[in-house]
């Protein structure tokens, strides 16, 4: 199918399935703010809190691509953020909490990842907004839940891979547990959060009712946990950290011109196209490895078959040769890569947006792609405090005179 034929129904004037959604994120870091991304990315006006004049933590965390504006120019920053408004907001004054109840009032969505009770006590967690809006929908980010023992601890990404399993069964069994290159936890967070919120959109909608949607790192992690759970609470069955998925044998290997292909012949006519392939038909029918499940118990043997095969090619002969025989394979690519990759810029997910601060920048583009209201990037991420008029002055109707002195006071 090519694209067009895809997108052969979009409606060009729509933003998103989500236009039309209002979403509040009193958010930092990671988590929060990618809920808050997913749901713009789909269309929903995300209006992002930022504490005056410090921001979101991320705004200075490096590399930047500007130094000479760190607060605006970082990328991770500039990578989550986008397609939001930002305005500044002191949520632990009293005078900040007021407003933030004014906001509320203009909302379908809150989500807010600060350490539970934090919200209580500055007067606006759940309980204080459903008496003054019981139809909104409020999702609380947090490393381990609104209840529970550890519910008040702080958590960052590598709690939730630290506890939920993913550090225990990431790299080889003769070396210490590994964190994924990235903020896995943090990511799948921030998606169930997304996730969870338009469930919660259209119970409403049914209903008429909102409630308190709580989603966090260890349960994130814990729910990608595949047979870790099932296996270790009833068949005294135990994930291990063995350098690839138990399902399979080795993965990846290195190729000639020193770079690295990806294949698994799963499916036993997979495995015997690749025995043929590799000239190795010997393999198809030997006991060892004629089954998957036999093969899982002869590791050693289909490795270093595949291995002899492979080390005299470069990656892109591998990945010819295989993909000619409809096998599953990959290169595997770094970033530096990924940005010229035809297929990945064929799917946008290489795109471009213009920054006021950075100018024009390439920033990853939405994965989900919909056939008629299609997410895209919009607006870059903004600046610290950029949408402060537009929403005090214009969505809460605040006179000037009120909204200088909010600001000549740190309160916005």
């Amino acid at each position: 199918m090519k694209k067009e034929e895809f997108y052969r129904e979009k409606k060009e004037t729509t933003i998103g399935p989500l236009e039309g959604v209002r979403v509040l994120e009193a958010t930092t870091s990671g988590a929060g703010p990618w809920a808050g991304t997913l749901l713009a990315d789909m269309g929903a006006e995300v209006i992002k809190i930022d504490q005056p004049e410090a921001g979101d933590v991320v705004r200075r965390l490096p590399p930047f691509l500007k130094p000479e504006m760190p607060q605006e120019t970082g990328l991770f920053h500039l990578s989550i953020n986008r397609n939001k408004k930002n305005i500044t907001l002191k949520l632990s004054s009293d005078e900040g909490a007021e407003i933030f109840k004014r906001l509320a009032l203009h909302m379908d969505i809150i989500i807010e990842n600060f350490k539970p009770g934090t919200m209580d006590k500055w007067g606006i967690g759940y309980k204080a907004i459903e008496q003054i809006h019981p139809a909104i929908i409020y999702t609380s980010v947090s490393g381990f839940g609104q209840y529970g023992p550890l519910h008040t601890r702080a958590g960052y990404d590598g709690v939730g891979q630290a506890m939920g399993g993913l550090m225990n069964i990431t790299g080889y069994p003769d070396r210490p547990p590994v964190k994924t290159g990235n903020a896995i936890a943090d990511n799948i967070t921030g998606w169930l959060g997304a996730f969870v919120s338009v469930c919660a959109l259209y119970y409403r909608k049914n209903t008429g009712e909102g409630q308190h949607c709580d989603v966090n790192l260890l349960d994130s992690i814990l729910y990608t946990s595949e047979v870790g759970i099932i296996g270790a609470a009833n068949a005294n069955y135990h994930l291990k950290r063995i350098g690839h998925h138990p399902l399979t044998f080795r993965s990846v290997y290195e190729c000639k011109d020193g770079r690295y292909a990806y294949l698994m012949p799963l499916l036993d006519q997979h495995w015997k196209k690749l025995c043929q392939l590799i000239n190795r038909e010997d393999l198809i029918d030997d006991p060892r490895t004629h089954a998957a499940t036999v093969r899982l118990q002869n590791k050693a043997v289909c490795e270093e078959a595949i291995e002899t095969w492979i080390k005299d090619k470069t990656v892109d002969e591998v990945i010819s040769l295989l993909g000619s025989e409809g096998l599953v394979c990959a290169p595997v690519l770094d970033f530096a890569e990924i940005v010229k990759n035809e297929h990945i810029i064929a799917r946008e997910m290489v795109t471009e947006t213009e920054h006021p601060a950075a100018g024009k920048i390439k920033i990853y583009g939405v994965a989900p792609k919909l056939s008629k209201t299609p997410g895209r990037v919009r607006s870059p991420a903004p600046l610290l405090g950029q949408h402060n008029e537009e929403v005090y002055l214009g969505r809460l109707k605040m006179s000037r005179e009120e909204f200088d002195r909010y600001k000549s006071s740190g309160i916005i």
